[in-house]
């Protein structure tokens, strides 16, 4: 046989290569779409079985029956979100169990796939190709898949931070601010990326943010009476502040798992110093990449990856599902590691730690002969979080040195303006 340079069959052309790509790229998400098939098919056999979906949408019912969302002895639904998320999900609560839940999972793994693609495409320093971003896509299924499986809504936070990640970097201020106002809520916890964000925007996002926030607020008061409204508010903020703050659940993974399993008892004061501190060196973290990041994409990517470290580390009511959030960047983190051949090992070991070796199957396998197992979580936040900054640190170096091209200069970007 042939095996000249003209033979396609012995050498990588653009065009295999592309072709190639693209068929992997349709593989990766053909796998996504059975996993929403699977979980529909779990909705019609055992709707309530291992699900938080009942809880969402028996806290909707309840705010249309002006009972107390946050009654959890009564109701027993756990439910600890804003009372406008309860309101927006009437439209699921409405419809039978079984397609409520079917409907509830195809929104959240639609936009969970949506924002993957977009970080590939507009956050992540560096040209992607095709079967690059699949690798992406099928690594980042390998640690949403849990998550998903019980209808969380981790997935839909973090799709939205994405989304409010890529309209600012597109100077769409006001679809951002309000984006992230969505996301707090639902949780209260991505305050923290918005806090990180306006420390480097503070002119262009932190009024934006606030009004967003605040009108947000309202909806709730035009379905229901004022005073019902208000103490549902009250009894909200009794929740988030009361005894519930600080209750150890078993299924938590943080910082204070990590002290637990080898033995150190952490008082809760101490522990909320140690949030604070923490939040602190992000913030200075995040005002370095400002000055050191040769583009905004790498910008932005530091800035979601120490929000997600942090907020798995020492942030509030991290638990084994909220994990979630460290799938997309692990594996972004394993593929550049690979691509650019830049401390592959530390690369590995993060996304071991978050995504097979972390899963509660492996976890009890494990107990026998490592009791510390549940710290295999959140233990695995800091090998990423090190990469993330060797990466980043080793970029601006190889930039000031001339070794390699930056893929965009800050010098050339165009100043934010007033939407």
């Amino acid at each position: 046989m042939n095996q000249s340079p003209q033979n396609p069959l012995f050498f990588k052309s653009p065009l295999v290569e592309e072709s190639s790509g693209a068929i992997w790229l349709k593989r990766a998400l053909i796998l996504w779409a059975i996993l929403w098939i699977a979980v529909s098919v779990k909705f019609v056999v055992q709707p309530e079985n291992k699900s938080v979906y009942p809880c969402f949408a028996d806290s909707s019912i309840n705010w249309w029956a002006d009972r107390n969302l946050y009654d959890n002895e009564v109701y027993k639904t756990g439910f600890r979100y804003s009372p406008t998320f309860a309101l927006a999900f009437s439209p699921f609560a409405i419809l039978p169990a079984t397609l409520g839940g079917i409907l509830w999972t195809a929104l959240n793994i639609s936009l969970l796939v949506l924002a993957l693609r977009l970080l590939v495409k507009e956050i992540f320093p560096g040209n992607w190709s095709r079967f690059q971003e699949a690798s992406f896509l099928i690594l980042s299924l390998a640690g949403c898949t849990r998550a998903i499986w019980s209808a969380q809504s981790n997935s839909l936070v973090f799709a939205l931070a994405v989304f409010a990640v890529v309209s600012l970097k597109k100077e769409r201020l006001w679809i951002a601010a309000f984006l992230l106002a969505a996301a707090v809520h639902i949780k209260l916890w991505p305050a923290a990326l918005a806090l990180l964000l306006m420390a480097r925007f503070p002119w262009q996002l932190s009024m934006r943010f606030t009004a967003a926030s605040a009108l947000l607020i309202l909806p709730p008061f035009l379905t229901r009476p004022l005073p019902m409204v208000l103490e549902q508010y009250q009894n909200w903020y009794g929740l988030l502040t009361g005894p519930y703050r600080t209750l150890r659940q078993g299924g938590l993974r943080d910082a204070y798992t990590i002290a637990e399993q080898f033995g150190t008892y952490v008082d809760d004061r101490i522990y909320t110093l140690l949030q604070l501190g923490m939040a602190g060196l992000a913030l200075l973290w995040c005002l370095r990449l400002a000055k050191i990041s040769g583009s905004m994409q790498t910008y932005f990517t530091g800035v979601l990856t120490t929000w997600v470290c942090w907020q798995l580390l020492v942030g509030p009511g991290t638990e084994r599902l909220t994990f979630l959030l460290a799938a997309p960047l692990a594996s972004w983190a394993l593929i550049v590691s690979f691509r650019e051949h830049c401390h592959r090992i530390l690369a590995v070991i993060a996304w071991l730690m978050l995504i097979p070796l972390g899963t509660g199957g492996v976890e009890r396998l494990l107990l026998p002969i490592a009791a510390w197992s549940p710290a295999i979580l959140p233990l695995g936040i800091i090998p990423l979080m090190v990469w993330q900054i060797v990466y980043i640190e080793s970029r601006a170096r190889s930039s000031e040195m001339h070794v390699c091209e930056p893929e965009g200069s800050l010098d050339g970007e165009k100043t934010y303006r007033a939407a």
